[in-house]
Protein backbone atom coordinates (compact mmCIF):
# COMPACT_ATOMS: atom_id res chain seq x y z
CA UNK A 1 0.00 0.00 0.00
CA UNK A 2 1.32 3.11 -0.90
CA UNK A 3 2.40 5.61 2.42
CA UNK A 4 -0.24 8.35 2.33
CA UNK A 5 -3.20 5.27 1.83
CA UNK A 6 -1.36 3.92 4.83
CA UNK A 7 -1.83 7.45 6.65
CA UNK A 8 -5.41 8.04 5.71
CA UNK A 9 -6.66 4.48 6.44
CA UNK A 10 -5.03 4.50 9.88
CA UNK A 11 -7.85 4.44 13.23
CA UNK A 12 -8.17 2.95 16.22
CA UNK A 13 -9.73 -0.46 16.09
CA UNK A 14 -11.71 -1.32 18.86
CA UNK A 15 -14.10 -4.54 17.68
CA UNK A 16 -12.01 -7.75 15.81
CA UNK A 17 -12.52 -10.67 14.51
CA UNK A 18 -11.62 -13.83 16.09
CA UNK A 19 -9.19 -14.89 13.21
CA UNK A 20 -5.41 -15.19 13.38
CA UNK A 21 -2.78 -13.28 12.30
CA UNK A 22 -0.16 -15.13 10.30
CA UNK A 23 3.55 -15.10 12.31
CA UNK A 24 5.21 -13.72 8.77
CA UNK A 25 2.49 -10.65 9.23
CA UNK A 26 3.27 -10.05 13.10
CA UNK A 27 7.35 -10.18 12.63
CA UNK A 28 6.37 -7.38 9.88
CA UNK A 29 4.17 -5.28 12.25
CA UNK A 30 7.71 -5.92 15.01
CA UNK A 31 10.01 -4.94 12.44
CA UNK A 32 8.29 -2.21 11.71
CA UNK A 33 8.88 -0.95 15.62
CA UNK A 34 12.43 -1.66 15.35
CA UNK A 35 12.66 1.04 12.94
CA UNK A 36 11.67 3.70 15.26
CA UNK A 37 13.65 6.81 16.61
CA UNK A 38 14.48 5.76 19.96
CA UNK A 39 16.12 8.79 22.23
CA UNK A 40 19.75 9.10 22.34
CA UNK A 41 19.77 5.82 20.31
CA UNK A 42 19.54 3.88 23.25
CA UNK A 43 17.63 0.29 21.93
CA UNK A 44 18.85 -1.59 24.24
CA UNK A 45 17.06 0.04 26.75
CA UNK A 46 13.69 -0.88 24.91
CA UNK A 47 11.55 -4.47 24.92
CA UNK A 48 9.14 -5.52 22.67
CA UNK A 49 7.08 -8.65 23.70
CA UNK A 50 4.11 -9.93 21.38
CA UNK A 51 1.59 -12.16 23.12
CA UNK A 52 -0.23 -14.67 20.82
CA UNK A 53 -1.86 -16.45 23.83
CA UNK A 54 -5.41 -15.82 24.59
CA UNK A 55 -5.10 -17.22 28.32
CA UNK A 56 -2.18 -15.21 29.09
CA UNK A 57 -4.22 -11.91 27.35
CA UNK A 58 -7.11 -12.84 29.66
CA UNK A 59 -4.90 -13.03 32.91
CA UNK A 60 -3.19 -9.74 31.88
CA UNK A 61 -7.18 -8.29 31.77
CA UNK A 62 -8.20 -9.88 34.70
CA UNK A 63 -5.36 -8.00 36.25
CA UNK A 64 -6.23 -4.82 34.67
CA UNK A 65 -9.67 -5.12 36.27
CA UNK A 66 -8.75 -5.84 39.72
CA UNK A 67 -6.50 -3.26 39.29
CA UNK A 68 -9.17 -0.54 38.01
CA UNK A 69 -11.69 -2.62 40.63
CA UNK A 70 -14.08 -2.63 37.68
CA UNK A 71 -15.35 -6.28 37.35
CA UNK A 72 -16.31 -5.72 33.76
CA UNK A 73 -13.87 -3.41 32.43
CA UNK A 74 -12.58 -3.98 28.74
CA UNK A 75 -9.24 -2.21 28.46
CA UNK A 76 -8.09 -4.54 25.39
CA UNK A 77 -11.25 -4.61 23.73
CA UNK A 78 -11.31 -8.04 23.50
CA UNK A 79 -8.66 -8.20 21.01
CA UNK A 80 -6.69 -11.35 20.38
CA UNK A 81 -3.32 -10.22 20.22
CA UNK A 82 -1.14 -7.64 22.65
CA UNK A 83 2.02 -6.48 22.44
CA UNK A 84 3.55 -4.83 25.03
CA UNK A 85 6.62 -2.18 24.95
CA UNK A 86 8.69 -2.10 27.93
CA UNK A 87 11.67 -0.23 28.96
CA UNK A 88 14.54 -0.14 31.36
CA UNK A 89 14.18 1.63 34.56
CA UNK A 90 14.99 5.01 34.41
CA UNK A 91 15.05 5.02 30.83
CA UNK A 92 14.67 8.86 30.30
CA UNK A 93 12.42 8.63 26.81
CA UNK A 94 10.87 5.79 27.81
CA UNK A 95 6.81 7.58 26.98
CA UNK A 96 7.94 9.19 23.80
CA UNK A 97 10.07 5.91 22.36
CA UNK A 98 7.27 4.30 23.29
CA UNK A 99 5.03 5.96 21.49
CA UNK A 100 7.08 6.05 18.40
CA UNK A 101 7.34 2.21 18.03
CA UNK A 102 3.55 1.80 18.42
CA UNK A 103 3.35 4.23 15.86
CA UNK A 104 5.42 2.38 13.60
CA UNK A 105 3.67 -0.78 14.26
CA UNK A 106 0.47 0.85 13.96
CA UNK A 107 0.94 1.60 10.40
CA UNK A 108 2.73 -1.44 9.20
CA UNK A 109 -0.53 -3.29 11.00
CA UNK A 110 -2.51 -0.80 8.78
CA UNK A 111 -0.19 -1.14 5.56
CA UNK A 112 -1.54 -5.04 6.08
CA UNK A 113 -5.16 -4.66 6.90
CA UNK A 114 -4.85 -5.84 10.26
CA UNK A 115 -6.47 -3.31 12.77
CA UNK A 116 -4.42 -1.94 15.97
CA UNK A 117 -5.34 0.47 18.98
CA UNK A 118 -2.53 2.45 21.00
CA UNK A 119 -3.45 1.26 24.94
CA UNK A 120 -2.14 3.64 27.30
CA UNK A 121 -4.10 3.84 30.39
CA UNK A 122 -4.09 0.29 31.43
CA UNK A 123 -0.62 0.28 31.29
CA UNK A 124 -0.52 3.22 33.18
CA UNK A 125 -2.29 1.83 36.33
CA UNK A 126 0.04 -1.44 37.27
CA UNK A 127 2.86 -0.37 39.31
CA UNK A 128 6.42 -2.77 38.66
CA UNK A 129 5.24 -5.65 41.07
CA UNK A 130 2.10 -6.45 38.89
CA UNK A 131 1.70 -10.02 38.44
CA UNK A 132 2.17 -10.54 34.88
CA UNK A 133 5.28 -8.92 34.62
CA UNK A 134 7.33 -12.05 35.63
CA UNK A 135 6.04 -13.64 33.30
CA UNK A 136 6.73 -11.68 30.20
CA UNK A 137 10.43 -12.53 30.50
CA UNK A 138 11.98 -9.52 30.20
CA UNK A 139 15.66 -8.63 31.50
CA UNK A 140 15.68 -7.14 34.70
CA UNK A 141 15.14 -3.77 35.82
CA UNK A 142 12.61 -3.77 32.55
CA UNK A 143 9.01 -2.74 32.67
CA UNK A 144 5.98 -2.37 30.75
CA UNK A 145 4.87 1.46 29.76
CA UNK A 146 2.20 1.06 27.13
CA UNK A 147 0.49 -1.54 24.24
CA UNK A 148 -0.47 -2.09 21.01
CA UNK A 149 -3.44 -4.31 20.05
CA UNK A 150 -4.08 -6.33 16.85
CA UNK A 151 -6.67 -8.23 15.32
CA UNK A 152 -8.58 -8.17 12.12
CA UNK A 153 -11.21 -5.43 12.40
CA UNK A 154 -14.79 -6.61 11.99
CA UNK A 155 -15.14 -3.50 9.80
CA UNK A 156 -13.26 -2.05 6.94
CA UNK A 157 -10.90 0.06 8.17
CA UNK A 158 -11.35 3.71 6.47
CA UNK A 159 -9.66 6.07 8.95
CA UNK A 160 -11.21 9.70 9.85
CA UNK A 161 -11.22 13.12 8.87
CA UNK A 162 -8.40 13.72 12.30
CA UNK A 163 -8.42 17.95 11.92
CA UNK A 164 -5.75 19.66 14.31
CA UNK A 165 -5.50 23.16 14.01
CA UNK A 166 -2.46 24.25 12.12
CA UNK A 167 -0.97 27.77 11.52
CA UNK A 168 2.20 28.26 8.84
CA UNK A 169 4.52 31.50 9.99
CA UNK A 170 6.40 32.19 6.93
Amino acid sequence: MEFDKVIDKRVSTRKFLDKKIERENLEKIVKAGTKAPVGRSLYENMAITVITNKDFIKEILEEAREVANDPKANPIYSAPYLIIISAKDGHVTRLEDTACIIENMSLKATDLEIGSCYIRGMFERFDKNAKFIKKLNLEENFYPVHGLILGYAKEELKGKNHQIKTNYID
